[in-house]
């Protein structure tokens, strides 16, 4: 295998990027939308949208990501709108399935893994795809839509054709061994290769000292001599767009919230963390973030209790890690 990072699937999508200036606030992409009212603030429909669908109206403390304007989530993806299925999107957000701990691969409610459940690779799916890609479409310029998602095996071939690859490492219940990632040798030298090539790879949601352990064993399957790094805020990595100042516990269901029982915000029993493998150039190949549910916050954008800041903060540090991937 030959291929440079210049093969991978980012040209026009790199482009795309780099259109909005990462300096640009939000306060001032709000304040020059040609949509959006100067006197109020709120966005308009697209014109003639939702002409055949009711429109929604969220609670007024949902969370919303920042300050975008709730209904343009909808509007995007109504026919006119800007993420109408039938129009091909340059960026697809892509999501691994792995090897499960119990021989489990398929889809929740599948065979094998845990509880029948077949692992839990597709936690959140695809409902947290759909919301990220809205929030990417709204506060960037690259090319993408709320149905443009996929899920690959980490040894399909396809793979290669794309830049950035998101994997939950959920393991249920919390200290378990029988659910969760166990890499096979090939999908380690086809994720080892994706990065070669100058592939990023977010891991997301998995909580406690235990999948601490678990996951650091699991990076040392990739990575032997690599170590890995705890960033700081100080790193490139919260900077490259929004300006990100702190590491925050982004609420998890099951562990610190849960629909019928609360939330347990910043519980000091989980505190955050990010880690990071780099290349020889110091590239930040691989990202996770420890005790973090960065796919909830995405999820649940529009669940009104969930609390909004947790919510923003996942977006942020991701659109981060996404015009990263994209310019490194």
């Amino acid at each position: 295998m030959t291929q440079t990072r210049k093969d991978l699937g980012r040209n026009t999508v790199l482009m795309a990027a780099l259109l909005l200036s990462p300096w640009l606030s939000v306060a001032a992409l709000a304040q020059n939308d040609p949509q959006r009212d100067p006197q109020n603030g709120v966005r308009s429909p697209a014109p003639d949208a939702g002409a055949d669908r009711p429109r929604v109206t969220p609670a007024d403390n949902a969370a919303m990501p920042l300050e975008f304007d709730p209904q343009t989530f909808f509007d995007m993806d109504l026919p006119g709108g800007a993420a109408e299925e039938s129009v091909p999107a340059e960026f697809t957000w892509i999501r691994g399935r792995y090897t499960n701990y119990g021989g489990g691969r398929n889809r929740r409610g599948g065979g094998g893994g845990f509880g029948g459940r077949g692992g839990w690779w597709d936690t959140d799916f695809p409902d947290a795809e759909s919301n990220f890609l809205r929030g990417v479409q709204r506060y960037t310029n690259i090319d993408t839509n709320s149905q443009s998602h996929d899920w690959l095996d980490l040894t399909d071939p396809r793979l290669f054709e794309h830049t950035f690859l998101y994997m939950n490492m959920k393991r249920v219940p919390i200290g378990s061994v029988s659910t969760g990632p166990n890499f096979s040798a090939e999908e380690v030298e086809s994720l080892r290769e994706f990065m070669a090539r100058g592939g990023f790879v977010l891991l997301d949601d998995f909580w406690g000292e235990a999948h601490l352990e678990d996951f650091q064993n699991e990076m040392v399957k990739l990575y032997p001599d690599r170590p890995l790094v705890k960033l700081d805020t100080s790193h490139e990595l919260f900077h490259v767009f929004f300006d990100v100042n702190e590491v925050v516990q982004v609420p998890g269901r099951a562990v610190t919230w849960d629909f019928n029982g609360g939330f347990s915000l910043d519980d000091p029993n989980y505190p955050p963390a990010v880690y990071a493998i780099l290349d020889d150039d110091g590239r930040v190949m691989l990202v996770a973030n420890f005790n973090a549910d960065l796919g909830d916050g995405w999820e649940h954008t529009f669940y009104e209790p969930y609390p909004t800041r947790y919510s923003n903060e996942a977006y942020k540090i991701a659109i981060n890690y996404l015009i990263y991937a994209f310019t490194h």
